[in-house]
């Protein structure tokens, strides 16, 4: 044996969808020891810094130019109705002398994937606010097969670690 944690360091979170500003102390009713091990990460879709290679204009809350845009440095503070996403992520990799460098880069990876798609549900939220229950099922079936697609005929695609 290698020593190394075959399992994914990664634990499936919960996602709550609250009213208000992230005031909730323990939306996700950790135990008092998990709680005590907690870290909040804030992410603010306007102000925080984007990598380069990820920036697009299309997806900047501060230049989107739709009804509920462009948010200002202060929109946490401004917007209304407004509703925090709580997620709760769990890294555990089991190997001495790596473990803390591989969770940090786990979770710093984890921070600029929520960063990124929550900019662009923000910038796109146009699109589909006024679908119906059977237009979501149907634009999940259609995503379905294009991913299918792309993983059969293109190999894999997405986020890298580029600077």
């Amino acid at each position: 044996s290698s020593g190394i944690n075959a399992e994914c360091p990664l634990r499936p979170g919960t996602t709550w969808h609250k009213p208000g500003r992230g005031s909730i102390e323990n939306v996700h009713d950790l135990p008092a020891e998990k709680l005590a091990q907690r870290k909040v990460v804030k992410i603010d879709i306007a102000n925080d810094e984007v990598r380069p290679a990820d920036y697009k204009p299309e997806f900047d809350p501060t230049k989107y130019s739709h009804e509920r845009g462009p948010l200002s440095d202060k929109w946490q503070e401004q917007c209304e109705p407004v509703m925090t996403c709580y997620k709760l992520v769990e890294c555990e990799f089991i190997w001495r002398f790596l473990q803390t460098r591989v969770e940090d880069y786990i979770m710093i990876a984890e921070r600029r994937l929520f960063t990124n798609f929550h900019r662009q549900v923000f910038c796109t939220h146009y699109q589909w606010k006024d679908m119906t229950m059977a237009d979501i099922r149907a634009l999940e079936d259609a995503t379905a097969e294009e991913l299918k697609d792309q993983r059969t005929n293109r190999g894999l695609q997405g986020t890298t670690d580029n600077k």
